[in-house]
Parts: C-alpha cells; sequence; structure tokens
C-alpha cells in the first residue's frame, strides 16, 4: 500500500468499527475501533509497513481497552437484589422442612413447588433445616434448624 492510502484504510476501519458497537453494543468495539483510528492518525506522520502497522494497531488496541477497562469496566454497580440470578443462593439461611429424611448424609427438602438435593447431618423426614451453604449450585448443605 502506498503512504497516502494506507491511512485513510486505518481510520476508514476505525470508524466502521466505532459504528459498529452501535450495533452490538458493549463498549469492546468501540475502543478497537479508537485504536485503528490512532493507527491510521499516526500512519499519517511515519510510513509503516503492513506488518509493522499491525504491531502498532496491537499495541493501540491494547492500549484502548486498558484505557475503557479503566473507565468502564471498574464500576461495581451495587444491586439491591445480588442473587437475583442465583436461585440456589438467596436460600441460604431459609428454614425448610425435610420431604425426605437424610439418610447417609444426603436427602430432600421442598423449596416451594420444587425438591432439592440436601447434604448434611441424618435427620428424620419433617425435620426442619436451615440452609447453610451451596454446593455445585444443585445441592443445600443443610443444619438442624
Amino acid at each position: 500500500m502506498t503512504h497516502d492510502v494506507a491511512p485513510w484504510i486505518w481510520l476508514a476501519a476505525g470508524v466502521l468499527t466505532c459504528a459498529a458497537e452501535a450495533l452490538a453494543p458493549g463498549m469492546f468495539l468501540l475502543w478497537i475501533g479508537l485504536a485503528a483510528i490512532v493507527t491510521g492518525l499516526i500512519s499519517f506522520a511515519v510510513s509503516f509497513s503492513g506488518p509493522v502497522a499491525l504491531l502498532v494497531f496491537a499495541l493501540c488496541a491494547i492500549v484502548c481497552v486498558a484505557i475503557g477497562r479503566f473507565f468502564y469496566g471498574s464500576r461495581d454497580i451495587a444491586s439491591d437484589r445480588p442473587n437475583l440470578n442465583r436461585r440456589a443462593d438467596q436460600l441460604i439461611g431459609e428454614v425448610l422442612v425435610l420431604e425426605e429424611p437424610i439418610e447417609n448424609g444426603a436427602g430432600r427438602a421442598r423449596v416451594k413447588d420444587s425438591l432439592w438435593r440436601v447434604v448434611g447431618p441424618d435427620l428424620p423426614k419433617g425435620a426442619r433445616v436451615r440452609v447453610a451453604s451451596i454446593e455445585a449450585s444443585v445441592t443445600l448443605r443443610v443444619e438442624a434448624a
């Protein structure tokens, strides 16, 4: 590529990549597009061979993504419902009634309209248990309530 064309290709690729962010939002394509634009602007001042231009783009992409992560990726948004999509975690501390006895360390307890596998000390059917923790996201570790 000639020196006159290469910067424009980088700039066009950068603008198109930034525009693609509007179709697939997530703040990642924006930083890659900005890296291509920066590479195009740098290549107006310095003539690069193809491999060197790709290396400059890769370095710009790393820097732009790091800047993006610094400004947008480090925001921890506190939620009033942190376990919204983690049903099992919502059960910690709940008191349940055993539907099947815990024998040899395992049994079942009813949680609303479903039965959950529980592990804990051997207890008879109908015993009240408190959920202490979650194992493998489908098993409730319980203790006598």
